[in-house]
This record gives C-alpha cells, sequence and structure tokens, in this order.
C-alpha cells in the first residue's frame, strides 16, 4: 500500500536522511510502497524522506519510465549549469525554475548493496540531483529566491492545515451521524 507523501515544510524533509545499514526485506517492502506513491501523484521519483522514512534511499525515474533506486548516493562531480523548470511531490501544483548542473557523476548501491557509478546528463541528472537533495534534507524551493521559497510556504503551511482538517473529519458510514 502507498504511503502518504509529505508536505514541505515538514521537518523530515529539511533534516539529512541517515544511511542504510540493512538491504533486507525491510527496505524491500519501503521501496515499493515509495514506488506505489510515486505512480499514485504521477512522480518522476521520490526519496524516503518523502514518506516520513529518514533514510538514505530514493527511487529515480527515467524518461522512458522505467526506474531505479539509489541508496547511499554520494555526487562524485557535477559539471555546467543549466535552468530547468522543476516541480516536487511534496510541493504539490508549484513549479519553478531551478538552477542545477548539466551533467552529474554519482556513486550509489542497490537494494542489494551493490555499488554502482552512473553520470547522466539531461533530465536524469535533473532528476538525480533533486532527489540526493532531499536525501540531503533540502527542497527544490531552497535554490529560489528568498521572496519565492516565502510565498511557497504560505502555500504548503495552508495545504497542511487543510489536509490536517480532512483527516480528523469523519469519513462517509464512519463516526457518528451529522445532521
Amino acid at each position: 500500500m502507498a504511503r502518504d507523501i509529505v508536505i514541505w515544510p515538514h521537518k523530515v524533509l529539511t533534516t539529512s536522511t541517515q544511511p542504510v545499514t540493512d538491504f533486507g526485506p525491510a527496505l524491500e517492502t519501503l521501496l515499493q510502497e515509495m514506488s506505489e506513491a510515486m505512480a499514485e501523484a504521477k512522480g518522476i521519483g521520490i526519496a524516503a524522506n518523502q514518506v516520513g522514512v529518514p533514510l538514505r534511499v530514493a527511487i529515480v525515474g527515467r524518461e522512458d519510465g522505467t526506474q531505479f533506486e539509489i541508496v547511499n548516493p554520494q555526487l562524485l562531480s557535477k559539471e555546467g549549469s543549466v535552468k530547468l523548470e522543476e516541480g516536487c511531490l511534496s510541493v504539490p501544483d508549484v513549479w519553478e525554475k531551478c538552477p542545477r548542473v548539466e551533467r552529474v557523476k554519482v556513486r550509489y548501491q542497490d537494494k542489494t548493496a551493490q555499488w554502482h557509478e552512473l553520470e547522466a546528463e539531461g533530465r536524469l541528472a535533473h532528476v538525480l540531483q533533486h532527489e540526493i537533495d532531499h536525501l540531503d534534507g533540502h527542497v527544490f524551493v531552497d535554490h529560489l529566491s528568498s521572496l519565492k521559497r516565502t510565498l511557497i510556504l504560505d502555500r504548503m503551511k495552508k495545504l497542511q492545515k487543510s489536509l490536517a482538517r480532512r483527516k480528523e473529519e469523519p469519513s462517509e458510514g464512519k463516526g457518528p451521524k451529522r445532521a
């Protein structure tokens, strides 16, 4: 079952995640739940802290629709600069031009603890940076001007309050009847 996506500025999104040390069934379950949450939200990537789990693991989607996991990733090199339109599952309905680098080299483990190195450019480099930022306790709005960040923060706080109210309300057929 998919986990709920945490909305920024929740503390789990602004704190660095912990390295994965257990590569067993719990990690497999977490990855499945993250994949389902990402699919439900129609995302191209998701980090574990976006579903409330402070572990250094993310799922990265490729443009062809396939995806792969990155566990304990490290950015080894960055080249070039680019500004691309960026959004985030934890900052819903917000899209802004965000400064990133054009090419990255990343070292990471897969779900079986095997190490890999990947050089990426374009959209894949963009998604890798976005997800590794999450794992380091940053969201894309951290790269924006303070004015834009403040306006987005106000919207997200209102959204968090609205979602909290909905959770408190009894759903259809449950709880006391209302006149």
